[in-house]
Formats: structure tokens, C-alpha cells, sequence
């Protein structure tokens, strides 16, 4: 071989050499290249799952916050109509309050009135006027009336409305003459209501139970309360 061959042998023995030698670099650069774009990738592919994560978490404590917000909205509702209700019951107490007080003012005025009115009547006057006011009021039907609370509900004093009764030659006390009031009620009662029971009239008529008013008819009578009204009832059938 001359000396020209074996130099271009040479060269292309050299040329291979740096081809491969090339070659050998650029496929390990590659798989640098290649390793960097994996791990680059998998470190996106992992934020990607953390914000993933973050954003179901931050969807989670959105809802919770919303859940929040109208909880809170509810308890201010809740709360404003509580002070509404509370500003209603205050303007109804002081309603309620003027109410009675313009009542009491009315009782004053009135009691003032009738012991001014009162104040120069003979017992006779008196007792035609107490007689008036009961037919109007039916006070007498109060089971629970006593000297304080009727001469109360008259505008009378106690000391003048029982010393009226007290030297009242048919009357011995306030008691019997409220007592004749109810039983000459209770008798229009069981003439003219036949429907009731006689426990309804006895306490229509302000008798306080059953056998006070048996006990009352039967003693101005000598008749129990049915037996008058059945008596009543004959009388009218005869007269028809």
C-alpha cells in the first residue's frame, strides 16, 4: 500500500473514530436531555397534583365559608327580628301601660263622682241608688264579692257602704242583700232559660257551687231549684 493510501485510510479511520466518538456524546447529551425532561416533567406532573390538591382544598374551604355566610346571615336575620319583636313588646307594654293608667284615672274620676254624689244622700237615697247600679252592672253576680271590692266597684267608702247595711232594718249584712239579689235572679234564670243546668244558674247568678244555691232557694222557698222551675212551668202551661 503507498504511502497516499494509507494516509486517507488513516483519515477515514480518524473520521470514524471522531464520528463515533460524536456520536457517543450526543447520545449521552441526549439522555441528559431526556432524563432533565423526565424529571422536569414529573416535577410538573407533581405541582400539577399539588395545585390539584390546593384547589379541592381552597373548593372545600370556599363552600365551609359560604356555609359560614349564611349561617351568618340567618343568625342576623334571626336577630333583627328578635329586635323587632322585642321593640313591639315594648310598645305594646307602654301601650298597655297607658291603657291602664288612663283606666285608673277613669275609676278615679269616676269613684270621685259617685262619692261626691253619694256623699249628701239620705239610706234610703243610697240604697235606691246601690239597688240601680247592681240591676245595671249585675256586680251581685261576682261569687267573690266582699265589702272592700264592692264598695270598690260602687266608688263607696267601706265605712259608709256597711254602716248602711248594718242599721238596714231588712238587711243584716252585705251578704244577705247580695245573696236576695242573686236568688231573685236566679229565679228569672229558671223561668225564662229552661235549657240550663241548675248549676248553670247558680253560677250565672254568682252562688258559688251547687248546694250554696239549693240551700239559698230551698230556704226562701222551702223548694229545691228544679222543683221551682217544674212549679214555673205548670203555672205557664195552665195559663195557656
Amino acid at each position: 500500500m503507498t504511502g497516499a493510501n494509507l494516509l486517507i485510510a488513516a483519515i477515514i479511520v480518524a473520521l470514524l473514530i471522531a464520528f463515533i466518538v460524536t456520536m457517543l456524546i450526543l447520545n449521552a447529551n441526549a439522555k441528559k436531555i431526556i432524563s432533565t425532561n423526565t424529571k422536569l416533567v414529573e416535577n410538573q406532573n407533581t405541582l400539577l397534583e399539588q395545585n390539584k390538591m390546593q384547589g379541592s382544598e381552597l373548593k372545600k374551604r370556599m363552600s365551609e365559608l359560604e356555609e359560614q355566610k349564611n349561617e351568618l346571615e340567618e343568625q342576623k336575620e334571626m336577630i333583627e327580628t328578635l329586635q323587632r319583636q322585642q321593640e313591639q313588646l315594648v310598645e305594646q307594654l307602654k301601650q298597655s301601660a297607658m291603657d291602664e293608667v288612663t283606666q285608673l284615672r277613669e275609676q278615679t274620676r269616676q269613684h270621685r263622682e259617685h262619692i261626691e254624689l253619694t256623699a249628701d244622700m239620705t239610706d234610703d237615697e243610697l240604697m235606691a241608688w246601690i239597688d240601680q247600679q247592681m240591676d245595671e252592672t249585675r256586680l251581685f253576680t261576682d261569687s267573690n264579692l266582699t265589702l272592700k271590692t264592692t264598695a270598690k266597684a260602687l266608688g263607696l267608702t267601706q265605712k259608709r257602704l256597711g254602716g248602711l247595711f248594718k242599721s238596714h232594718p231588712k238587711y243584716n249584712s252585705l251578704g244577705d242583700y247580695l245573696n236576695e239579689k242573686r236568688f231573685l235572679y236566679a229565679c228569672r234564670l229558671l223561668r225564662e232559660e229552661p235549657q240550663w243546668t241548675i248549676e248553670a244558674v247558680g253560677a250565672e247568678a254568682g252562688f258559688g257551687g251547687r248546694r250554696t244555691f239549693q240551700v239559698e232557694v230551698k230556704r226562701r222557698l222551702g223548694i229545691t231549684p228544679l222543683q221551682y222551675r217544674q212549679s214555673q212551668a205548670l203555672t205557664d202551661n195552665s195559663e195557656e
